[in-house]
Order: structure tokens, then sequence, then C-alpha cells
């Protein structure tokens, strides 16, 4: 949806180029046609036998201005949503009040991160996953293997099983990261797996050389801040449409991925069933119930899969963005207020000289 966010994660290049703090990325939201015309792109393409899934994600989507005239012009016609959040908001806070005020049919499940930031109001980070739960929604507690934070694992393992909540905990994924996790760190984070898809993230993803895929076809990625269309979030075309323009062409189905040998990281292909061979919506929709239990059987599903023809990506780095520095939890906010600054000067310095080159070019 777009770049702003409540955090500012130390393994987030969102939070070191100091995009976060970018609010006007969040104008567009504020106009009623503007929300009218994304919702209609999605209900003018439903009828009885196909409905979508629209997964929200950010940034932070919770901030949206007029995101419950979105979500609720959606769920007219029988659309659903889901949403990837870290609940950074007040109780009040109206994108809040959206998740404990539509029901489980319309939300189809809500992915909550305990990023590091959380641990500074821990207690009133559960009390809003409590209420999600208790409002009767599908709620994921999302924990990002940070090797600082793999301590407290088992703790919240148990709160988790205690709410009777999926626990989730996913890879660091970065410059370093998995790569550098020790043997011990590995034990440690698969000893609460309950998906194929934490285990491919921890092998380092999939290499998508060889990879047949329904990207394009059964999911497409939408940019709302270009509104250009893509097969899947991993890769850069080619485009299908624009959101914007009402175009869409969806593929007929299954084929090679466009970006051959790059990295297939991101879990939700696997749990929307979308790279054949490494369909985990099975499990996906067992963790939607509530807690899961570790599934150790699944590291030999894993080691399996090679002889398959899925082979795992090899290079080190496999992260999104380039983050220099993936120590650290989060970044204090007068550094994010300066890069945020700094790449805003970038930007006006290239837009003056974009429009300098066009005056000169002019006859």
């Amino acid at each position: 949806m777009f770049d702003t966010c409540t955090h500012r994660c130390g393994y987030c290049w969102l939070a070191e180029s100091g995009r976060v703090l970018d609010f006007e990325q969040l104008e567009p939201f504020r106009s009623v046609q503007w929300i009218e015309k994304i919702a209609e792109f999605f209900n003018s393409r439903t009828d009885a036998e196909h409905k979508w899934l629209v997964q929200l994600t950010g940034g932070e989507p919770l901030i949206a201005p007029n995101l419950d005239l979105l979500c609720r012009t959606l769920f007219r016609v029988g659309n659903r949503v889901s949403f990837y959040t870290a609940l950074m908001v007040g109780e009040n806070h109206p994108g809040f009040r959206l998740l404990r005020e539509s029901s489980p049919e319309e939300i189809d499940y809500i992915m909550a991160s305990f990023h590091p930031e959380a641990e500074l109001h821990e207690q009133k980070y559960f009390d809003k996953i409590r209420m999600l739960k208790n409002a009767g929604h599908k709620v994921f507690l999302r924990f990002v293997g940070h090797p600082a934070r793999l301590h407290r694992l088992d703790e919240l393992s148990a709160k988790c099983h205690e709410m009777d909540v999926c626990f989730y905990p996913t890879t660091l994924l970065s410059n370093n990261y998995p790569g550098s996790y020790s043997p011990d760190e590995r034990t440690k984070l698969t000893k609460h797996f309950s998906s194929l898809s934490q285990h491919i993230q921890l092998a380092g993803g999939i290499d998508t050389t060889n990879v047949t895929c329904h990207a394009g076809s059964k999911l497409v990625s939408i940019d709302l801040r270009t509104g250009n269309i893509t097969p899947c979030i991993t890769v850069e075309g080619p485009s299908l449409g624009n959101i914007f323009e009402n175009r869409l062409e969806l593929a007929d189905g299954p084929g090679k991925c466009p970006s051959r040998g790059i990295d297939c990281i991101c879990d939700v292909h696997f749990q929307q069933d979308i790279v054949i061979g490494a369909a985990d919506n099975a499990c996906f929709e067992t963790q939607k119930k509530g807690f899961v239990s570790p599934v150790p059987e699944l590291s030999d599903r894993l080691a399996g899969m090679p002889q398959a023809g899925i082979n795992f990506y090899k290079a080190r780095a496999v992260g999104i963005g380039n983050v220099a520095d993936d120590s650290r939890l989060f970044y204090p906010i007068e550094e994010v207020r300066r890069a945020y600054r700094k790449r805003r000067r970038g930007l006006r310095l290239r837009s003056f000289l974009r429009r300098l080159r066009l005056s000169t070019r002019r006859p």
C-alpha cells in the first residue's frame, strides 16, 4: 500500500532509508473517489464463483486513511482481506476498530508481527492480540528470528499456546541471514516451526531457475503507489496491467518464473500453493485455527524437495532491500529522520535535473 510505517525495525530497509516517515504516501487514500476506484477494480471482477482475497501490506496498513471504506466496499460483494500489521496503533484507532468490528468471514487472517519496539509496550500488544482472538479472528503472532531475540522463543510459544494463537517465528532475511545463523540458532528456530514455509525461508528460499508456479494467474501483486500489477511481489515484471487504469491481463495458468535464477522467499507463495512442488496451504489452514505444536516431520519433506526438482537459493544475501547493518534491533528516531531528509533532498535534486534535461531538449 505504501512505505509509511509505525516502526523503525533495524532489519528493515524502509526504516534504514527513512521511507517509514514518508506520510505523503498516505495522501491519495484521503480521496473517496480514489478509494472507490480501487474497490471497483476488484468488485467488477467478482462473481458468485470468483472472489478476491486482498492481502494488505505496507509499511503499516492500519494507518491508511479511509481503510474502513475500502474494506467495507470489498466486503459488500463477498471479497475478503487479510492484514500484515504490527498492531502499533491504539485500541480506538480507526484501523484497529475495523479489525475488531469486522467478522472473521470478512477478514481471512491477521498476521500480527511482534517486532522489537513492541516489547516497549508489550502488555498493550498482547491485550490487542487477545481482543482479536476473542472477536473470533484467525491471528498469527509473527516473530522475526533476530539472533538477539531467540531467547524469547520458548516464552512466547507458551504465551501463544495459552491464548490459542498460532506462534509463527520466521527467519531474519538480510545480507547476512539466514547464512550467518549458527547450528544452535537454527535448532532454536526449527524447534518452533509448524509449516513448510518456515523451513523454506530458513533454507534460504527457492531458486527460481526451474520453478513453475501460478503467479500471474492465481496470484498477483499490486503496488498502490504506482498502480502497476506484476505476477508476484518478488518480481518487477512483466506488467499485467494497472489498477488505476482498470486493466488486468491474467496468465492462463502456471508457467516458469519470469525472473529465473532469483530467490523466491515470500511465504505467501507457499501458503497459497502458488509454487508447484512447495505447496503449504494445508499447514497454513491448520495454523489459522490457533496454536499448532511444532511438526518435526516437515524437515523430512524439506530434505526431499531437491530430489523433486526444487532447489534452494545458494547466495548468502537473500534479504529484501539492502540493510547495511542487521545487528541492531531498531533505529533511533533521529537517525531515521536524517535518512528521510537526505532521501527527500535526493529526490528533489533528481526531479530538478529531470526538468532541466527536458527544458534543454525543447526546440
